[in-house]
């Protein structure tokens, strides 16, 4: 993979993208499972999703301007915190309206790998192009392993991270790291939940 090729693949991968197209892939997977399947139904969920995505994308592009002088890694925090704020929004609205689980689970972990990205990216710049495509692609394949081709998007941006001279392999593989750990632990509180007398 040249670096030209890489640049481009990380461009269309982006998380800000990325992201999306898994929540909106989540969203649609949810409303056809659901009982309660209706056009409008499904044009509000598709709405909600895309207000948190509007409000992330604020947040990642208002909070730099905000800084005078920022270091390097300023960029992957606003994106995580960015997420991570328009991912609660989505979460919580659809809690309230409770149109299922799976979006909700979606939101919660990627809100969740955001606090770890934030507190380790000052001081080790992991790839958040790398955390944010693993863990969406990661959820989707656990949710339904049809779902599983989405893993290779996340494996190619490992590989195209450092060649796009953008962060090298060790901060790839960071991302790679911290992304797997996200969905395991989500895979055994999700075990956990499934065990319980009450579920």
């Amino acid at each position: 993979m040249s670096a030209s090729i890489a640049s481009t693949y990380s461009a269309v991968f982006a998380p800000e993208l990325f992201v999306l197209l898994c929540g909106l892939t989540a969203v649609c997977y949810e409303w056809w499972r659901s009982t309660r399947r209706s056009w409008t139904g499904i044009a509000a969920r598709i709405a909600v999703l895309g207000l948190g995505w509007a409000v992330a994308f604020v947040v990642y592009l208002g909070v730099p301007r905000l800084l005078a002088a920022a270091p390097a890694w300023t960029t992957d925090a606003t994106g995580s915190v960015g997420l991570g704020v328009g991912l609660s929004v989505v979460w919580g609205w659809w809690r309230r309206a409770d149109w299922g689980s799976i979006v909700p689970d979606y939101a919660l972990l990627l809100v969740a790998v955001t606090v770890p990205h934030l507190l380790i990216t000052p001081l080790w710049d992991v790839s958040s192009h790398v955390l944010y495509a693993v863990v969406p692609a990661g959820f989707l394949a656990l949710v339904d392993r049809r779902a599983a081709p989405l893993v290779l998007v996340a494996l190619g941006m490992v590989v195209a991270r450092p060649l796009a001279g953008a962060h090298t392999w060790g901060e790839s593989l960071g991302g790679l790291a911290l992304g797997v750990a996200a969905l395991a632990a989500y895979e055994s509180v999700s075990n956990l939940d499934s065990m319980s007398p009450t579920a």
